[in-house]
């Protein structure tokens, strides 16, 4: 699977984020080019309206857009990774900002699951993705809750293994917060679905 690392503007410091992953893909979106090179990566394209980082960078891999569009900076990131037949992105700068820009790109983790793909928000206190139906596995990371939220309306036939409050076929509402602060306690939690988009979230204090 071709893998992608997006590089965001939100306020974070380099020092603190985890190892940039091999990628097949370096993109970065807008002030994203700040944190790929504070993270000593070269990108590959860089895409925005350039209104965060203040001014369009030269070079033969920048496609700028005009501010008034519907798509955010990260999104036509996103979409040229797609485009370039990746399956996995990674976004670095994603969260910790603004906080309608990250409630944007938890969004964007449906809209990455319509087209195929698998998206991973990263920061130095969390890993955030999406899981839409079937099961998955979560290894346990020393030091984080396991949190996990329905995107859709409900997410169905819900059962966790591994972790401190186990569920069997249980049922989760985008309108009560039941899936917060779990913990993994053996080596990896096992994750199944029966139907919905549930938001899976590791956090640190």
């Amino acid at each position: 699977m071709k893998q992608a690392v997006i590089f965001a503007g939100a306020s974070v410091q380099p020092e603190q984020q985890p190892p940039v992953p091999a990628a097949d893909l370096y993109v970065c979106a807008d002030a994203g080019v700040k944190l790929a090179q504070a993270l000593g990566v070269v990108p590959d394209w860089i895409v925005g309206d350039f209104d965060s980082l203040g001014s369009v960078p030269e070079g033969e891999n920048v496609e700028p857009f005009s501010p008034m569009k519907d798509d955010t900076d990260i999104l036509l990131a996103a979409k040229y990774a797609l485009s370039k037949g990746c399956r996995r992105l990674v976004f670095y700068g994603a969260l910790g900002g603004r906080l309608d820009h990250t409630v944007a790109n938890l969004q964007m983790l449906r809209f990455l699951a319509d087209h195929g793909a698998q998206g991973v928000l990263v920061d130095h206190a969390h890993w955030v993705t999406l899981q839409r139906g079937g099961t998955a596995v979560y290894p346990r990371r020393d030091g984080m809750y396991f949190s996990l939220f329905a995107m859709t309306e409900q997410c169905e036939d819900v059962t966790l293994e591994g972790v401190a409050y186990p569920l069997c076929h249980g049922k989760f509402s985008n309108a009560f917060p039941l899936g917060v602060s779990n913990e993994i306690l053996a080596e990896n939690a096992v994750v199944t679905v029966g139907r919905g988009d549930l938001l899976v979230v590791y956090a640190r204090d």
